[in-house]
C-alpha cells in the first residue's frame, strides 16, 4: 500500500513542517539495513518506519527468548522460540503500510563478503548492539563506498552512538536564529530605489509609525555616513552601533494628540541594530567548501551546485545569492509586500544565474542527464550560508582507543566534588566489556558469576588496554587512577541488561541521526555520543 502525494502530506504533516517537502521526499526514498533486532534495534526502526522511510531490511538470527519479552514491547509471550527478525518485521510493518520491510534470519557474522557488499545499496546501515568485530567488518566496506554506518549500543543505564561516514554534505544546517540577510552594506538596485523614494520627514505620523524598520535602518545609516563624511562608512564596533541606535530613536516624532514618540517599528529597529548591521560576508565554513577541490572534480549534485555557487560568487563581488526572506516587522501591507516581493524576486534572479552556471558545470563534466532541478538549486541558494560538510574518521579500533585514552588523560577531575563519570571513561569500559565478551562468550555479571570476580577480571582487561595505548608506565598508572572502581562495579552489575527506557531514548536519537544523514539537513553527531542514565547527562566526543 502506498500513499498519494496529498495523502502523504496529510500523514506526515508535522514532519513536513520540520524537514520541508524536500526533506520528507528524501525520507521516503531512504532504505535502511538493521543488524540486530533487539529492543534497541526495534526502537530505531519504529521511529524510522513511522517517519515514512521507503524500506528496511533486518539481519538477525536470534530466537525470541523470555528475556526479550521484558525489554521489547513489540514481542509477546507467544513469540518465544520464533525468529526474532521475522516477528519484529511483522510488528513493524503494521505501523506504516506504506513502508516495505524484509528480514533475513542469518547472523550478521555469517554474511560473506559478497553479501556484505550488497549493504552498500542501502542509504544507511545501522548496527544495534553488535560487537566491535562486526562493526569493524561492515565499516571497512561501507566506508570506501561512502555509505554511513551508525553503531548504537546500550548496556544498563548507558547508551552510545557512533556515526562512521567518510563524507557527509549538509544542504541546510538549520542554524538557530540565523542573522537576517538585509544587505545593509550592499543593497541591490531594486532595494536602493525604495530607499531613495523614502522620505521620513515628509511622512505623516501614521505613515512613519508603519514604516518597515529595514527602511528606518537604511535612513539611519545615511545619517551615520553623513556625520562621518564617508559614503562607505559602516558601523563595526559596539560604540558605532550605539550611535546608530541613537540616530534611530532621533527619527521618531510625536503626534499632537498623544504627545508621545512611542512606536513599535522604531523599537524593532533599535532591537535589530546589533544583528542587522553585520557585514555581508561568506561564512568561513562556507568559504572552505567553495575552495574545496571537490568543487572542481566531483559529480555529486551537492558539489556541482557548489562549483556553480563559487562561480556566481566570483562574478558577484564576493557575495552569496540573496536569501530572499524578510523578517516580520510592523508595517502597512503595501510597503511590506513590496519589500518582500523585491527580496523574493532578487533571490529568484540570483538562483536562476546559479542554475545557469550549474548547467555549464553539468555540460563540462558530461552530466547533462543529471539535470539538477530548478527547485533544488533555488533551495540550495536560499540556504547557501548554511551549507556544511562533515568528514568523519574511519572505524579504527586501536586509533579510537588511543583517542579515548588521550581524552581521559586530559580530564580535569576533582574526586571529592565530582561524582559523575566522564563519557570517555564509559567508552573505555565498554571497549573492555567487548573484549571480555569475545574471550569468554558472555558479558560481565552474567551466568551466575559473582560481580566481584567479574569486576576484577574486567579491571585487568582495562589495564591491558591502557598499557598498550599509553606511552609510558607512569601515564598508564595515571589513567587507571582516573577510572572509578564503582564505575567498573556498575558495569558488572548491569549484566549487559537492556532497559527499555534507555533503548527507547537511544533508539529515538539514533533514528533522528539516520534522518539527518538521509535528508542532508541539520548537523549529525560528530562522531560519538554517550548517554549516562545515572546522571541524565550526555556527551559528544570526536574520537
Amino acid at each position: 500500500m502506498t500513499f498519494s502525494g496529498a495523502e502523504a502530506s496529510i500523514r506526515y504533516d508535522r514532519q513536513v513542517r520540520l524537514w520541508g517537502e524536500e526533506g520528507q521526499s528524501s525520507i521516503g526514498a531512504t532504505t535502511v539495513c538493521l543488524l540486530g533486532s533487539d529492543s534497541l534495534g526495534t526502537e530505531i526502526l519504529k521511529s524510522l518506519v513511522l517517519a515514512g522511510i521507503q524500506s528496511f531490511f533486518i539481519v538477525d538470527d536470534a530466537k525470541v527468548e523470555i528475556a526479550d519479552i521484558g525489554q521489547n514491547f513489540f514481542l509477546h509471550i507467544e513469540d518465544v522460540g520464533k525468529n526474532r527478525a521475522e516477528v519484529t518485521l511483522e510488528k513493524l510493518k503494521e505501523l506504516n503500510p506504506s513502508v516495505a520491510g524484509f528480514a533475513s534470519t542469518i547472523s550478521p557474522t555469517q554474511l560473506h563478503e559478497t553479501d556484505i557488499g550488497k549493504m552498500c545499496e542501502f542509504s544507511v546501515v545501522v548496527a544495534a548492539n553488535q560487537t566491535e568485530n562486526i562493526e569493524s567488518l561492515y565499516a571497512n566496506i561501507l566506508w570506501s563506498q561512502g555509505v554511513p554506518l551508525v553503531c548504537a549500543k546500550t548496556s544498563g543505564f548507558l547508551g552510545t552512538i557512533r556515526i562512521c561516514v567518510k563524507e557527509h554534505t549538509i544542504a541546510n544546517s538549520h542554524e538557530e536564529n540565523p542573522r537576517p540577510d538585509m544587505r545593509l552594506d550592499n543593497p541591490f538596485q531594486e532595494l536602493v530605489e525604495i530607499i531613495n523614494e523614502t522620505n521620513l520627514d515628509e511622512m505623516t505620523i501614521d505613515e512613519l509609525r508603519h514604516t518597515p524598520y529595514i527602511l528606518i535602518l537604511f535612513k539611519a545609516l545615511e545619517i551615520y555616513r553623513k556625520n562621518r563624511q564617508n559614503p562607505n562608512a559602516f558601523p563595526q564596533s559596539y560604540s558605532d552601533r550605539k550611535e546608530i541606535q541613537s540616530i534611530v530613536l532621533s527619527l521618531r516624532r510625536s503626534s499632537e494628540e498623544s504627545g508621545t514618540k512611542d512606536s513599535e517599528n522604531f523599537d524593532e529597529a533599535k532591537m535589530a541594530v546589533t544583528r542587522a548591521f553585520q557585514k555581508t560576508e561568506i561564512p568561513s565554513s562556507v568559504q572552505q567548501i567553495l575552495n574545496d577541490p571537490n568543487c572542481s572534480t566531483s559529480t555529486e549534485p551537492f558539489w556541482i551546485i557548489c562549483e556553480a555557487l563559487r562561480r556566481f560568487v566570483d562574478s558577484n563581488n564576493g557575495y552569496l545569492p540573496v536569501r530572499g526572506d524578510l523578517p516580520d516587522m510592523t508595517s502597512d501591507s503595501k510597503r511590506y509586500t513590496r519589500l518582500a516581493t523585491i527580496f523574493h524576486e532578487k533571490a529568484s534572479i540570483d538562483a536562476k544565474k546559479v542554475l545557469e552556471l550549474t548547467r555549464e558545470v553539468e555540460k563540462e563534466r558530461n552530466l547533462e542527464d543529471l539535470m539538477i532541478s530548478e527547485e533544488l538549486c533555488y533551495r540550495f541558494c536560499k540556504n547557501a550560508d548554511r551549507i556544511r560538510v562533515q568528514r568523519g574518521q574511519s572505524y579504527d579500533v586501536q586509533r579510537e582507543i588511543k583517542s579515548i585514552i588521550d581524552l581521559i588523560k586530559h580530564l580535569s577531575i576533582d574526586s571529592e566534588n565530582d561524582k559523575s563519570v566522564d563519557g570517555s571513561i564509559w567508552l573505555l569500559l565498554l571497549r573492555a566489556v567487548d573484549r571480555f565478551h569475545n574471550e569468554k562468550g558472555r558479558y560481565p555479571g552474567t551466568n551466575g558469576v559473582p560481580c566481584t570476580i567479574d569486576a576484577f577480571d574486567l579491571t585487568q582487561r582495562v589495564e591491558t588496554i591502557v598499557k598498550k595505548a599509553a606511552e609510558t608506565q607512569e601515564e598508564s598508572i595515571k589513567i587507571m587512577n582516573r577510572i572509578p572502581k564503582n564505575a567498573i562495579d556498575e558495569i558488572c552489575r548491569y549484566g549487559a541488561a537492556e532497559l527499555h527506557v534507555v533503548s527507547s531514548l537511544i533508539g529515538g536519537i539514533t533514528s533522528q541521526e539516520v534522518i539527518k544523514l538521509a535528508t542532508n539537513q541539520y548537523v549529525p553527531l560528530e562522531n560519538t555520543f554517550v548517554f549516562d542514565g545515572h546522571t541524565q547527562q550526555s556527551t559528544t566526543l570526536k574520537i
